[in-house]
């Protein structure tokens, strides 16, 4: 077991490496101005540092990253292509305060320490293009290769930590994760795709978009991808009936996507459509180790139709009606009949209306409502043959949302922001989420916010209604809030450098957890979690020009059950990552590099998941050869052995990952 003091050793030397490695590169990249230019000037470095992009999940309107009440992350298309990024979970590991797990079936977002095993990513909301995706049932939310759409589509990916619930409602107690597709005019032209990486994966895309001169623009896009997957080695399996633990075929994965996108003048229109099937070689759920006969399916449609128009004097009005559906199939085989089969079916539709207004010159209003029908929510479980029904639950519930947020500005130098909204349930009935936040700023290189907010999360239709064999229905289930306190400061030094803190307080009541009835031995889901946490992040963004650039990020935090003060499962006390990006102009190429260091964290068994360092280096070569982008990366270089904590239902307490692996892709522009 790795003790707490190697941990803080570890992570102290792979800090002052990086830091030196930082300061290197702003060293080399000093730019050596002209006799007759001033060395530094406030709009130089603001324009030089990053460019900067503009978020619209923070407020439901375009602001500068500094104005948002939140500390912001965004990651830009050029930043997934340059990286290697292969999925959405690829992006989130890269920022400050998250990490990923994964249990070799789905990943798991973990954000400032908490990130329980086996949960589906309901505490985070997840837009795309502002439209929740997180379904009617499980309220899950995807992020791995199941994401809903090809990353390589992707413009842009807001993050706004902590409570978003003022704006958003439910799952939006940890952070709101808007990703933003690229549309057809920023396409321009048509685009195919080939990937090659390991574990006999092959990948490819083809994609259209274009603009008119009459204000239409539309964009299309197909993805299709199958692998193979590890033969796999499970030492908790290590026996002569069970293959002597090696799972050889069972690890595979393959998906197909679709992405319609439309506008003309004030109306858009997006469609788009996931099916993903994995192969589920661990041994889940006491099913037959080494059977390739397990495995999920999962499918996700969304479509939706927007207006949205800009009026005078700052005002504007928006409306979206929108629709989805939600399957899920899971094969579990425990005998050489037919595999026992989990189903679950969700079809909802809903429409939001959203409207703001400049009042005098001081303040500016934002408000509105939205109202959701999940007409559609099902979930069985069954023997196929012979026939045995085992669980057949049907339901349908609607809620709404109304909301408002005022901006105030106190004077010249200080913002007041202060929301709240009105959620209503069938089931548990009402839900308030209020929200204040003080943004001074003293000049245009320093902005200093205090923030405070409560958000919840409904309890969901399988945590409400699940019924099985050893499982019962908890109706009277009622939601988890979180109690937020957070500083922030932001200061950009100069010649191309900006330093970021956070420091926070959460705690999250009404937990929901699943425990086992005494009076009947059945195990239900119940509210006795209480949870406190506490940390600092800290980050360092270096731009010298020159086609160089670099982040740095530190992330200390303690999330503890509040009654006890034991650390929460899953929950690495310390995280480090580096991002170093440098232009090869012989070449013609980008090569870049991430490294992440995370400590220890506490398994479900209450052992030990080792701290370990991950770092992957990639290539990228745009429009070589005229008109093909070229790119090749190389994750986990040092072949580091690691694993994630794992949830109920496994013999593994923790499931190892991936080792060195490889990846090139060409992609032909027309």
């Amino acid at each position: 077991m790795t003790t707490p003091y190697r941990q803080w050793r570890s992570a102290s030397a792979f800090l002052i490496g990086s830091v030196l490695i930082s300061a290197s590169l702003a060293a080399a990249q000093r730019p050596t101005p002209p006799p007759k230019q001033a060395i530094d000037t406030i709009t130089n470095d603001l324009e030089q540092l990053m460019k900067i992009e503009f978020v619209v999940a923070g407020s439901k309107r375009a602001q500068d990253p500094r104005d948002v009440a939140s500390f912001v992350s965004v990651v830009t298309a050029a930043d997934i292509k340059e990286h290697g990024y292969r999925t959405l979970a690829d992006v989130l590991r890269t920022l400050p305060g998250f990490y990923v797990s994964n249990d070799r079936n789905y990943s798991y977002i973990g954000v400032r320490g908490f990130s329980r095993p086996g949960d589906w990513n309901s505490r985070i909301l997840l837009l795309l293009n502002g439209l929740r995706t997180n379904d009617n049932v499980y309220d899950l939310a995807y992020i791995g290769e199941e994401f809903s759409v090809d990353v390589d589509l992707i413009e842009r990916v807001e993050v706004i930590r902590g409570p978003g619930s003022a704006l958003y409602g439910s799952n939006a107690l940890f952070a709101v994760i808007n990703v933003v597709t690229k549309s057809g005019g920023s396409l321009a032209g048509g685009e195919l795709s080939t990937t090659a990486a390991s574990f006999g994966t092959y990948a490819g895309r083809a994609s259209y978009g274009r603009a008119f001169a009459n204000d239409l623009e539309f964009l299309v896009s197909a993805t299709y991808s199958d692998g193979k997957g590890r033969n796999l080695f499970y030492p908790e399996f290590n026996a002569p009936l069970t293959n002597n633990g090696v799972a050889n075929g069972d690890d595979h994965e393959g998906f197909h996507k679709i992405l319609v996108t439309a506008s003309k003048g004030d109306f858009s229109f997006q469609a788009n459509t996931l099916s993903r099937e994995k192969g589920v070689p661990t041994g889940q759920y006491a099913t037959i180790f080494g059977d390739n006969r397990t495995r999920t399916t999962d499918e996700l449609s969304l479509a939706s139709v927007s207006f949205d128009r800009a009026l005078s004097n700052g005002a504007s009005v928006s409306t979206r009606l929108h629709a989805g559906r939600y399957w899920y199939l899971g094969e579990y085989p425990y005998t050489d009949l037919p595999p026992n089969q989990d189903e679950v079916l969700g079809e909802w539709w809903g429409m939001d209306v959203d409207a703001a207004r400049k009042i005098g010159s001081h303040q500016f209003l934002t408000f509105g409502a939205e109202y959701q029908d999940n007409f559609k929510q099902i979930q069985k479980n069954f023997d196929p043959e012979p026939y045995v029904l085992y669980t057949d639950v049907s339901g349908r519930s609607a809620r709404w949302g109304v909301f408002a947020q005022d901006e105030i500005k106190l004077a010249e130098p200080v913002m007041l922001y202060a929301g709240a909204r009105l959620d209503h349930y069938e089931g548990f009935g009402y839900a308030a989420s209020p929200r204040l936040a003080l943004i001074y700023t003293p000049s245009p290189k320093t902005t200093f916010k205090a923030l405070a907010g409560r958000a919840f999360r409904a309890p969901n239709e399988f945590e409400l209604h699940f019924e099985a064999l050893g499982y019962k229905a908890n109706p009277l289930l009622e939601p988890e809030h979180i109690e937020t306190l957070e500083l922030i400061a932001q200061h950009f030094v100069g010649g191309g450098v900006q330093i970021s803190a956070s420091a926070f307080r959460n705690r999250l009541t009404g937990l929901t957890d699943q425990l086992l009835d005494p009076a009947d031995s059945l195990v239900r889901f119940v509210n006795l979690g209480d949870i406190r946490a506490r940390g600092l992040e800290l980050a360092l963004e270096v731009n010298r020009g020159h086609g160089s650039s670099g982040q740095l990020s530190y992330s200390l935090q303690r999330t503890e059950e509040r009654t006890t003060g034991t650390a929460l499962t899953n929950s690495p006390g310390q995280i480090v990552q580096l991002q170093l990006r440098s232009a090869l102009a012989r070449l013609g190429a980008i090569a870049a590099l991430d490294a992440q260091y995370m400590s220890a964290r506490r398994t479900l068994a209450g052992n030990s998941a080792n701290g370990h360092t991950l770092t992957n280096l990639s290539l990228f070569a745009p429009k070589a050869l005229g008109r093909f982008d070229l790119s090749a990366a190389l994750y986990n270089v040092f072949d580091t052995r690691y694993g994630d904590p794992v949830g109920d239902g496994y013999v593994q307490d923790v499931i190892r990952q991936d080792g060195r692996n490889v990846r090139v892709r060409a992609t032909l522009h027309y």
